[in-house]
């Protein structure tokens, strides 16, 4: 229906777009590969094979109070969640509790509510699972 995708890109939406740029960078240690501006200045990420372009509110089509959306970033991890927990919360970056299933997980939070579910296969049938969904892609 669609034809072939070439890429698929999030977008995150911020109230104030230097105020990310900064927090991404101190708490996550995260630079963008790109800074620009098409109508309104954007910032995009180069996550694990995805792309996570950060605007400014006023560049979304139907703009959402903060918090008010289900947009979830699931992040697959190769290193131990409980680690990353510490370190995150040792950077000021309010985390949940690690939740233990299939995966080891935890969710934080940006400056405007956009979540991140942070995980790490648990066994080996998770392991596959990941390992199959990214050769998909």
């Amino acid at each position: 229906m669609l034809g072939d995708i070439g890429l698929v890109a999030i977008t995150l939406y911020v109230a104030d777009l230097d105020a990310a740029l900064d927090w991404y960078d101190e708490k996550l240690g995260l630079q963008p590969m790109s800074v620009g501006s098409d109508g309104h200045r954007f910032a995009a990420f180069s996550l694990g094979g995805a792309i996570v372009v950060l605007e400014p509110i006023e560049a979304a089509l139907e703009p959402a109070i903060r918090g008010a959306e289900n947009t979830t970033l699931n992040v697959m991890i190769d290193r131990d969640p409980v680690d990353v927990r510490a370190e995150l919360l040792g950077n000021g970056v309010s985390c949940s509790d690690i939740v233990v299933s299939n995966y080891v997980s935890f969710l934080i939070r940006d400056l405007d509510g956009n979540r991140f579910y942070i995980s790490r296969a648990a066994t080996e049938e998770a392991q596959r699972a990941v390992e199959a969904t990214a050769t998909r892609g």
